[in-house]
């Protein structure tokens, strides 16, 4: 399995916010890509599994502040990508 591609900016943001906030963002997220059509360009497709990467790194990063994951099992599931500024 592929970890999922987390950018560092939305990492750093939302793994020090209060736990609700990062629930509404998972919850608008998830809402969001329901509610789109099937994507039919390629640039459609790209940005449809671009949302469903970052909802899936959102979530796992959810478990990990649950103490649901350890932080060996999140940086198995997501790669935070990105500077460090």
């Amino acid at each position: 399995m592929t970890a999922v591609p987390l950018p560092r900016k939305i990492y750093e943001q939302f793994s020090t916010c209060p736990p609700d906030t990062l629930e509404d963002e998972i919850s608008r997220t998830s809402i969001r890509l329901r509610l789109q059509q099937a994507p039919k360009t390629d640039d459609e497709r790209r940005q449809y599994q671009n949302e469903l990467d970052r909802l899936s790194g959102l979530k796992h990063l959810s478990q990990l502040r649950k103490g649901k994951l350890s932080q060996e099992e999140f940086e198995s599931k997501v790669n935070v990508i990105g500077n460090l500024n």
